[in-house]
């Protein structure tokens, strides 16, 4: 089963709580973590691509995007990311789609995304203006951020400093 897109995930989703972005398919999906200060995820998927991916739809999830911008032209861009580690990737991925959130109100699909043995990314992105979100997510942290091996594939948790 494919990942939903995040603008049909957003037309599906009015509620806010605990979601699996796969539908019934328990393989890969996220649930927000209560947090004392900030916000958290759970993030599990079968590859790291996928973990990727789950990561940013809990991301753009817990932003709360409110909707998106009536005909407005989709963007196609292309980034490239290399880091030390997987969990540094997985941070300057995630930054630079909250970037892009914040700055731009734009919102992405990833049309496509690998990640190779040495920690570098390269994704295809398709974005949308958005009109607003409720929540100004100002980081994504390292706080506790441990990308672990499971039976099933692979799960993180990720604060977000609000």
């Amino acid at each position: 089963m494919e990942i939903i897109s995040f603008m049909k995930f957003l037309k599906k989703s009015k509620e806010f709580g605990i979601l699996r972005v796969m539908g019934n398919n328990k393989s890969a999906g996220f649930e927000e973590v209560s947090h004392t200060a900030d916000l958290e995820i759970r993030v599990w998927a079968k590859d790291l691509e996928s973990l990727f991916r789950q990561s940013a739809a809990g991301m753009v999830h817990l932003s709360g995007v409110e909707e998106l911008m009536e005909g407005i032209s989709s963007v196609k861009q292309t980034i490239s990311l290399e880091a030390m580690d997987y969990e540094g990737l997985l941070i300057l991925f995630l930054e630079e789609l909250l970037y892009r959130l914040t700055e731009d109100y734009m919102i992405y699909d990833i049309k496509k995304l690998s990640i190779t043995s040495d920690y570098a990314l390269k994704a295809n992105l398709k974005g949308s203006q958005i009109k607003s979100y409720q929540r100004d997510i100002k980081a994504v942290t390292y706080h506790n951020l441990n990308i672990s091996t499971t039976a099933d594939g692979y799960e993180v948790h990720i604060v977000f400093d609000i």
